[in-house]
């Protein structure tokens, strides 16, 4: 009797003891993801000297009025011209919207922008295939679904 009573402990603190160590070995692969993705962050950092949109749409590099402009429109998710152009005003100090309009088509054509339906009519928004590169970049396992 009491050897059949340690068996059936012993038994119990095995079962204990491994899922433990399973959720130990979980612990340390999201540890070690994290870890591979900073890394992989502090390389992207220190290629390009930061961890912008821009390296995602290197064309864009050069053109800070297109690379505000994609900021805005990752930050406010989708905007119209007008939206856009008041946005811009407040972080750069000025703007127009015929060099909005142009911004945009010039980002339409590099297939970065989208047209939408926003609120007030037409708006624009980033592509989802961007927002996917942007987000496998920096080790974020977010997809966003291409079906509409």
């Amino acid at each position: 009797m009491p050897e059949e009573q340690d068996v059936e402990k012993l038994s119990e603190e095995v079962k204990i003891l491994r899922k433990t160590l399973n959720e130990l070995m979980t612990s340390f692969e999201l540890v070690s993801r994290l870890a591979e993705n900073y890394l992989k962050l502090m390389n992207i950092y220190a290629q390009y000297g930061g961890l912008g949109i821009d390296v995602v749409v290197p064309q864009i590099r050069h053109d800070p009025i297109a690379r505000e402009i994609v900021r805005i429109l990752f930050d406010l998710k989708s905007a119209n011209i007008s939206q856009i152009t008041q946005e811009l005003k407040k972080r750069r100090g000025k703007a127009s919207r015929n060099t909005v309009r142009e911004k945009i088509q010039y980002l339409s054509s590099l297939n970065v922008v989208e047209e939408v339906d926003g609120e007030k009519g037409k708006g624009y928004a980033l592509k989802k295939e961007v927002l996917n590169k942007w987000f496998d970049l920096i080790g974020i396992p977010i997809k966003f679904d291409q079906t509409k």
